[in-house]
């Protein structure tokens, strides 16, 4: 994973975590419900941008692997072309 992506999951962990405490907080009678939907929300945009960025590094790691495939696959059938002329 990309530093980004570290960095976007340990954050929203960070915010997830206040967001419960917050929604504890609620369930023992605290008054302050639009603190914890606004803790709750930036934690599931700090989620939403963790994968994102996640999903992003794959996709980009699967082309790169693709391309040194293709170009091991031509090195082989060269050698292999050189081997038969012999």
């Amino acid at each position: 994973m990309g530093k980004v992506t570290i960095v976007l999951l340990l954050g929203s962990t960070a915010l997830l975590l206040v967001a419960f405490t917050k929604g504890l907080n609620i369930l023992h009678g605290s008054t302050d419900v639009m603190s914890h939907l606004s803790w709750a929300m930036a934690a599931l945009i700090g989620v939403l941008g963790a994968n994102f960025f996640a999903i992003f590094h794959a996709a980009q790691s699967d082309r790169i692997i693709r391309q040194l495939r293709a170009a091991l696959d031509a090195r082989t059938s060269a050698s292999e072309g050189e081997a038969l002329v012999e």
